[in-house]
């Protein structure tokens, strides 16, 4: 009986997020890990069920692979992000909806040219969050 308690705990891999991308959008993530990795060397990287967490002692950003996509979700309450790309959407408005990940805002990318504001919008919810 233990043995199939064990099976039930998954390791979910960053492989496994993969499965589903595009090769453009696996080379975005990449590129996109990279760069949140480097802002912090405490930031730990954890593979879940349906999103990949960045996080310190919080999550900082959460990220959903889609086949031609990358959907964050920045922990950042809502009325906090400063975001004047006009980029993420404030899952709190009109009405909250429910989603995966933590924060108040999701930005969606397509492609390595939309990271670099992607990326000043994560800084934020790091600093946020350390």
């Amino acid at each position: 009986e233990k043995e199939t308690e064990i099976k039930l705990q998954k390791d979910y891999t960053i492989e496994y997020h993969l499965e589903k991308a595009n090769p453009n959008i696996k080379e975005t993530f990449f590129k996109l890990r990279e760069m949140i990795l480097s802002l912090d060397s405490e930031i730990k990287e954890l593979p879940k069920k349906v999103y990949i967490a960045y996080k310190l002692t919080t999550n900082i950003v959460d990220i959903v692979l889609q086949k031609n996509a990358i959907k964050t979700f920045l922990n950042v309450p809502s009325g906090k992000l400063n975001d004047p790309f006009g980029i993420s959407k404030d899952l709190t408005k009109p009405n909250v909806r429910g989603h995966w990940g933590n924060g108040d805002y999701e930005v969606l990318v397509n492609n390595k040219e939309e990271l670099s504001k992607l990326f000043e919008l994560i800084k934020q919810s790091h600093n946020y969050n350390k």
